[in-house]
């Protein structure tokens, strides 16, 4: 009786075949995760925006004010509305929370919201070079979005809790 050695042809294409299926239930699962991630990503980095935000208004009587959306993100902190929340820690200059302001419960200023090492971490985890935007045209009302795909965007306003998928907010 001769000895087999080896796989016989049906064998090895049985073999393939089966991981041919497993990559195709593997693949799409993966990509849907990563998206998910993503966006968890911006869901977590936004609360923390938000919990900051929220802080400074309840010190100082309104959000850090931006009539153009002004951009967050991880290489500098030097927008006005960085150095509002990170207590001057920025290149930009503050005007609301500075040395010599009190806020409305007799704290002096600079207070920070959120350290610049956690601003510096934030980036948009879809296109990390455009970060995060912030804007509030009356104080009262604040908006947060990145890019997502394409056109779309990811926001989040101080009405809500949950992510907005759309197009690019307007600032209210």
């Amino acid at each position: 009786m001769k000895q087999r050695k080896g796989f016989t042809l049906i064998e090895l294409m049985i073999v393939i075949a089966i991981i041919i299926i497993l990559a195709a239930i593997a693949i799409p699962n993966y990509l849907r995760m990563t998206d998910r991630a993503r966006r968890a990503r911006v869901a977590g980095d936004f609360a923390a925006l938000a919990t900051s935000l929220e802080a400074y208004e309840v010190d100082w009587g309104a959000y850090p004010v931006a009539t153009s959306y002004q951009l967050i993100n991880k290489s500098t902190i030097d927008t006005y509305v960085e150095s509002e929340l990170g207590g001057a820690a920025g290149t930009a200059t503050p005007t609301v929370n500075i040395s010599g302001k009190y806020t409305l419960t007799g704290e002096g200023g600079p207070i920070d919201y959120i350290k610049s090492g956690v601003l510096l971490s934030m980036y948009n985890p879809f296109n990390s070079a455009t970060g995060y935007n912030y804007g509030s045209k009356d104080g009262l009302h604040w908006v947060l979005y990145c890019t997502y795909k394409g056109t779309d965007t990811l926001s989040r306003t101080d009405s809500s809790t949950d992510l907005a998928q759309g197009a690019t907010p307007s600032i209210p």
